[in-house]
């Protein structure tokens, strides 16, 4: 025993303990500080679906911006988003993954479904969701069916496009 009268495997337990916490405190913070840094993007969508009580409250959308380059590179969900500002619309130019560009957007790190779309053969849908609480959730609903919404979502620096809320447009 040591002079406080507690013994060293007290000590180790009490840290074996304390790390876990410790780590997901240090794991917050990071991705606090990246979210912090990060772009804000209005960006249109459309294709609402309202919340799937099986899996949770969430709304899922697909992304209203200007698809442009070339969309075979999406096929096999490996590319690189790259979105700009062209006056009120936001485009997403597709280029090959781990292409370099000023507002880059990694698919998989932000968690976007790619789909080809039924409309149009040469096209792609894509889509994402945002959870939405449960006080919130009827609001949200009656907003989407009166007109057009966008996603306020932040891009961090690595490349992942987190969607933070859908307000209207406008």
């Amino acid at each position: 025993m040591n002079a406080t009268g507690i013994g060293l495997g007290k000590w180790l337990m009490l840290a074996a303990l304390a790390l876990p916490v410790a780590w997901l405190g240090l794991s917050a913070a990071a991705q606090e500080r990246a979210l912090g840094g990060a772009l804000e993007w209005r960006i249109p969508i459309e294709g609402y679906d309202p919340r799937d009580r099986l899996r949770g409250q969430y709304v899922r959308f697909t992304y209203g911006w200007e698809v442009a380059g070339d969309k075979s590179l999406c096929t096999t969900g490996t590319c690189t988003i790259c979105l700009s500002q062209k006056a009120d619309k936001v485009v997403a130019t597709l280029g090959a993954t781990g292409a370099q560009c000023r507002h880059r957007v990694d698919p998989k790190a932000s968690n976007i479904q790619i789909r080809p779309a039924f409309v149009d053969s040469s096209g792609l849908l894509f889509a994402s969701r945002i959870f939405v609480s449960e006080t919130t959730a009827p609001e949200l609903e009656a907003q989407l069916q009166k007109g057009p919404m966008v996603v306020v979502a932040a891009l961090t620096p690595d490349g992942r496009l987190v969607n933070r809320r859908i307000e209207p447009a406008g």
